[in-house]
């Protein structure tokens, strides 16, 4: 069977290649879009690749397929005109009965045919795949290929693959073999190896509040995680917390952190200048914690960030989180981190994982910056959706967005033998936490989550 394959910059031109070569009756088999070049990810450029063919038996099970889908659609309508004219039963029955399609059985070769094309077109890519990283082993190729469609840049998904290789040639054990049973929890371990260790919010001293700051670009989540770490640190944790907000751009921004703290029965002050921002904290120099919250900025906006960064200036925060979204473009998180440290940001969170398609921007982020990422945020329930960024828990997600099976061998790792370091900055260990992750907040959580469903708190 004549299968080819085409490269073009978009699905456009990639399509105009196959018809220009094949003619208008092409069969597409398969498309992906591929990312090339760069470092990391960070320079890639994106292309879209199609396997196609014309193959007569391909193009008759097509036709054949079509010719069934308008029998059935002309069924369908005739049944419909037949309800409505004959009125001889009710309308709804009419709607409501099953209709008979009388339509020729598939042919089993052609079936047979249309499998052998789907395991031609996966070799294919395989080999397309190898060819580019030809130290690989073939049977891990599949997991190369399931990680950069998954968004971990290929340099890493080649990296992480060779360390899961060289643990299992290493072991003297012959039981080891390239299964999921035994890739999945080494793969893992590379993951955490390749990931900072977290760093969530600490208290720095006892005899004032800690300060800390939320920045990041606009709609990211800020004002919705701050009550959630406002909300765990006051119920669960028994401090003193106060709300700060100079978030006096969007409508309804101080309206919505004033539920939340109306909720929570904790202090909120609202700044307009940066000379306001030493006599507000002063108010609240009794609390163990002040959160401030900031309006978001574009981080093309220099005019912006550059007044962002004088009220920061007169906060003198402990801490600055930078605020990123899973659903964001890993370029313009990537630009959003070069603009937003200039300000003193030196650890991230990542919101919308409930909403995220992949998780390898997390990994390929955390890779290339010196930064550590404080907090995951995995829904709009305040207080809950918040969970400390272990690199356990990103692992996990990036496990599970290859596929949800590999996760749930992690017992092979009891019987299996420790595993060599991979080349990397060394084990992470987790940082001093004041929740942890998925842990059950007390009865008065519930409370304060039922009465965010004002219609201002809802939002994210």
């Amino acid at each position: 069977m004549n299968l080819k394959t085409y490269l073009g910059k978009s699905m456009t031109d990639a399509l105009a290649k196959v018809k220009k070569d094949l003619g208008r009756d092409a069969v597409i088999l398969q498309t992906r879009t591929l990312k090339r070049g760069g470092l990391l990810g960070v320079g890639a450029k994106s292309s879209v690749e199609i396997t196609a063919t014309i193959d007569e038996k391909v193009l008759a099970f097509r036709n054949a397929a079509d010719q069934s889908r308008a029998a059935q659609s002309r069924d369908r309508q005739g049944a419909g005109r037949t309800a409505s004219v004959g009125q001889t039963r009710p309308r709804q029955e009419a709607v409501d009965a099953p209709i008979a399609v009388n339509l020729p059985a598939p042919d089993p070769a052609l079936r047979r045919e249309v499998v052998e094309i789907h395991e031609m077109v996966r070799s294919l890519l395989r080999r397309a795949d190898h060819a580019e990283h030809p130290n690989l082993p073939p049977d891990l190729i599949e997991y190369y290929t399931s990680l950069v469609a998954n968004d971990v840049a290929a340099e890493l998904a080649a990296d992480l693959l060779n360390c899961v290789a060289s643990n299992l040639q290493a072991t003297p054990d012959t039981i080891y073999t390239f299964t999921r049973e035994h890739v999945a929890p080494l793969l893992q371990e590379a993951l955490i190896e390749m990931l900072p260790a977290a760093a969530p919010l600490a208290l720095t001293s006892a005899d004032r509040p800690t300060v800390v700051a939320m920045v990041g670009p606009t709609g990211v989540g800020k004002t919705t995680t701050i009550a959630k770490l406002a909300a765990n640190m006051k119920l669960r944790e028994k401090k003193k917390v106060g709300l700060l907000t100079i978030d006096s751009y969007r409508i309804g921004a101080v309206e919505q952190l004033r539920t939340y703290a109306n909720i929570l029965k904790v202090p909120l002050i609202s700044v307009m200048a940066p000379a306001e921002i030493k006599p507000a904290l002063q108010r609240m120099s009794d609390l163990d914690l002040v959160l401030i919250d900031t309006a978001g900025r574009s981080q093309k906006d220099d005019l912006r960030i550059a007044e962002l960064n004088r009220f920061l200036e007169e906060a003198a925060p402990d801490q600055i989180h930078l605020v990123l979204s899973t659903t964001s473009r890993e370029e313009t998180s990537r630009q959003a981190i070069e603009k937003f440290t200039q300000l003193g940001a030196r650890q991230i969170i990542f919101t919308k994982i409930d909403e995220a398609v992949g998780f390898g921007v997390i990994l390929n982020v955390l890779k290339t910056v010196d930064m550590k990422l404080s907090y995951l945020t995995t829904g709009q329930s305040v207080p809950d959706d918040i969970e400390i960024g272990s690199a356990t828990r990103v692992a996990r997600l990036i496990l599970d967005s290859i596929t949800p099976s590999l996760t749930t061998h992690n017992q092979a790792r009891a019987a299996a033998s420790p595993s060599a370091p991979c080349p990397a900055e060394g084990s992470p260990s987790i940082g001093t936490a004041f929740f942890t992750e998925r842990s059950v907040p007390p009865a008065q959580l519930a409370n304060a989550q039922h009465s965010t469903t004002h219609r201002e708190a809802t939002r994210r």
